[in-house]
């Protein structure tokens, strides 16, 4: 693995980003809530409350969730630059975002328009305190760096989806800011999975797949142009979605291609449960693409299927969500020990309490992790089909998260109680027993 051009001289206190790491598989839970509440009906559309309370359970409870608390992490690490007063911002936003979501969720499914006019508030308040931190920070250090250029795309594109957001929530209310169009749906859900989500992921593999994999960099082309053109593409999704949406899906296939290929020639071949979360998304992605230029009176013939229903499925689940998922996996071990071994920096004798970066991971643990993902994933395409077996995705669901908390949990617990035995350690060098003084 090599560190080199990191810094970890900004870190935030770990527990910051932990918050929104343990609420994001809760939310999924919730999600599998509403999964078995709703029952079949819930499949037959992407315009009902529930369906609409399902996505944005997954793209505000979980995806974002998680990557605002990762972004905490990656902006130091990376560029050597912290977010401003993370020990304030940091639970501001986690509370207004994670209460705001909840209350928006409620909202739909017993569609309470003062629960969805206080959720629009939360949110909005919660990502522009965020958003508005990292812009401070993105454009006070003018660094154009690959990585970077990415997170500014992908905090831009956040900040569109928030706004498309508010505005398309007020029309839900009958507040007419904008007129009744499926297309500014279209287009709210389009910046906010491939724009925020999608932009985010493929800036941080640049650094995480050589980082953490001994992979050669990729290519200085689409390092380079990648996500601009991405972002210009989601630009003119706004006026020529016709043009657009095919270039954005060449894209994104092209991003799939040559992360396989980078990952095939990583030097470190050996089983690893977070590459292969890596592979499994790249294929979804590229399946995606594919699926996205059979002509429409073909897959009506043959797919009795919303088409968009099962495109946005495999992109956001199979894509988005195993991306996550697995770079979860690599990221809580290297904060725990990283986060420990900045503690030793003014006391080398500290070393010997910090566990090897293996230990806050059991691999076991993980690859159970990943078939049951793969196992929900093929499970969630198949109810698109046979809605009547919903509660079967539901309980892989509740498996699939459970087990996720419960790593969570775990790499915790043991950094806590690390970071606990150091601090004793600290202390009672400090402090000599008093028994030393009873004959002075």
């Amino acid at each position: 693995m090599s560190l080199a051009g990191l810094s970890f001289n900004a870190l935030p206190p770990i527990r910051l980003p932990f918050r929104f790491f343990i609420t994001a598989p809760i939310f999924i839970l919730l999600c599998t809530g509403l999964i078995a509440y709703s029952g079949p009906d819930l499949w037959l559309g992407r315009w009902q409350p529930p369906m609409l309370a399902l996505v944005h359970g997954f793209t505000l409870g979980f995806l974002t969730m998680v990557m605002l608390g990762a972004l905490l992490q990656l902006l130091p690490v990376i560029a050597g630059i912290g977010i401003p007063h993370p020990e304030l911002l940091a639970p501001l936003t986690h509370g207004l975002l994670s209460v705001g979501t909840l209350m928006l969720l409620w909202g739909f499914l017993q569609f309470h328009s003062s629960f969805i006019l206080a959720a629009m508030w939360l949110i909005a308040i919660g990502l522009g305190i965020y958003i508005s931190a990292l812009f401070w920070v993105l454009i006070k250090h003018i660094s154009q760096g690959d990585s970077l250029l990415g997170f500014r795309l992908a905090i831009s594109s956040l900040l569109v989806v928030v706004l498309l957001g508010l505005a398309l929530l007020g029309r839900y209310l009958g507040i007419e800011w904008i007129p009744p169009s499926k297309h500014l749906t279209n287009v709210h859900a389009l910046w906010g999975l491939v724009g925020w989500a999608g932009i985010l992921i493929i800036a941080v593999s640049y650094q995480v797949i050589p980082m953490f994999h001994v992979a050669p960099s990729f290519p200085l082309i689409v390092r380079r142009f990648l996500t601009p053109l991405i972002f210009i593409g989601l630009l003119l999704s706004i006026a020529l979605p016709s043009y657009s949406l095919p270039a954005l899906s060449l894209l994104q296939g092209l991003f799939a291609l040559v992360l396989l290929l980078v990952i095939h020639r990583r030097k470190r071949k050996v089983p690893d449960t977070s590459i292969r979360y890596w592979q499994l998304g790249a294929s979804a992605l590229l399946l995606t693409s594919v699926l996205f230029f059979i002509p429409e009176g073909i897959w009506n013939e043959y797919l009795d299927i919303d088409k968009t229903l099962l495109l946005t499925a495999l992109f956001m689940y199979l894509y988005l969500m195993s991306i996550i998922e697995g770079m979860l996996l690599k990221i809580l071990p290297f904060l725990s020990y990283t986060h420990l071994q900045q503690r030793c920096l003014i006391d080398f004798t500290a070393m010997q309490y910090i566990p090897n970066m293996h230990e806050f991971f059991d691999k076991r643990h993980g690859q159970w992790l990943f078939y049951s993902h793969v196992i929900s994933g093929l499970i969630l395409i198949w109810v698109l089909f046979q809605p009547s077996y919903y509660f079967i995705f539901a309980i892989a669901l509740v498996l699939e998260s459970t087990g996720l908390l419960v790593i969570m949990l775990k790499t915790m617990k043991l950094y806590f109680a690390v970071d606990k035995k150091i601090s004793q350690a600290a202390k009672d060098r400090v402090e000599p027993p008093t028994a030393s003084f009873k004959n002075t």
